[in-house]
Parts: structure tokens; C-alpha cells; sequence
């Protein structure tokens, strides 16, 4: 087979990964994800809507480990935003506001990308509705893709197999 003369067997005009990252939904949740990720409430009520799904079951058992992961960074992170905001209340004119460490640019993009991708999650009305048959499909396809592109920052938050517990608090 020649360079010239070769096509793929299998080609699809658009991944469905890519459906979903361009779909109306996913937008709507990377607009709610800007305000969310600055916001220790909304974090955490995010995070006890993902806890209240179904994980068990599939198609979400296959995540659910990394579900259990990004909600725990939602609430690390949660944490750490009200505990700056207490240092901000507590710190004196002359000494100026006290900032917990600010993550890098590329932490903090993927740490927006995974709110947006459990935000969509939530949302019942998403490329294929939730209350569809197989209507969690599109949401594993883009979880699964997002846990990848975060893999370094939900590492930290991965149950611990020997121990069973999160190594976050470490």
C-alpha cells in the first residue's frame, strides 16, 4: 500500500469528544465555570450535586473513580479560596492582603475545564439529555478526555488503592 493510495477504514468526519466540546451545553458550561471556579459556595454546590448522581451504574462507573477525584479538588479548592478570603478579612492596612499561592495559568486553565466538564455533567439538557437512554454517553466521552488533560492535578486526589482514602490532606 502506497502512501498515495491509502485511506483510513474507520473515519469519522468529527470525534465525538469534539461534538461535545463544541456543543451549545458544553459552552454554557465553560460561561458557568468562570464564575464558579472563583466562588467556595458555588464549588461546593456543585460538588454535592456531582456526589448526588448515580456512579455506580454505567456508564458513570467507568469515571468514577476520577469523579470522586474532581469533586474532591472542588472542595480542596473551595478550602483554600475561603481561607484566603478569612486572611484578606484578617490582615492589617499596612501590612497589605495576604494571597494564598495562585495556581499557574495552565493549573488553573484545567482546573476550569474540569468545573465546566462537571458542570455539564449536572446539566440534564446536554447533547444527549440525561434522561435518554444512554443519555450519560457524551458526558463519559468528555470526562474521560478532561480527566486526561488533568491527570497531574487530580493525581494528588486519586484514592489511595492500599489505604482506600484520598492522599489530598498528605
Amino acid at each position: 500500500m502506497t502512501e498515495q493510495n491509502w485511506t483510513p477504514r474507520f473515519r469519522t468526519q468529527t470525534s465525538t469528544v469534539t461534538k461535545v466540546l463544541r456543543s451549545n451545553a458544553f459552552l454554557r458550561s465553560r460561561e458557568c465555570s468562570d464564575t464558579i471556579v472563583d466562588s467556595a459556595d458555588e464549588l461546593r454546590a456543585l460538588a454535592d450535586l456531582v456526589e448526588t448522581l448515580d456512579q455506580t451504574s454505567p456508564p458513570l462507573s467507568a469515571v468514577a473513580d476520577r469523579v470522586a477525584a474532581a469533586v474532591r479538588l472542588l472542595r480542596d479548592r473551595a478550602n483554600r479560596i475561603h481561607d484566603a478570603a478569612a486572611l484578606n478579612d484578617d490582615s492589617s492596612d499596612t501590612a497589605g492582603p495576604k494571597n494564598y499561592d495562585a495556581p499557574s495559568a495552565g493549573v488553573a486553565t484545567r482546573e476550569r475545564l474540569v468545573v465546566a466538564s462537571l458542570h455539564y455533567l449536572v446539566t440534564p439538557d446536554d447533547l444527549v439529555p440525561d434522561f435518554r437512554a444512554g443519555g450519560y454517553i457524551d458526558d463519559v466521552f468528555l470526562l474521560a478526555w478532561v480527566f486526561g488533560v488533568a491527570s497531574d492535578e487530580l493525581a494528588r486526589y486519586l484514592a489511595d488503592e492500599r489505604g482506600g482514602g484520598g492522599t489530598a490532606g498528605r
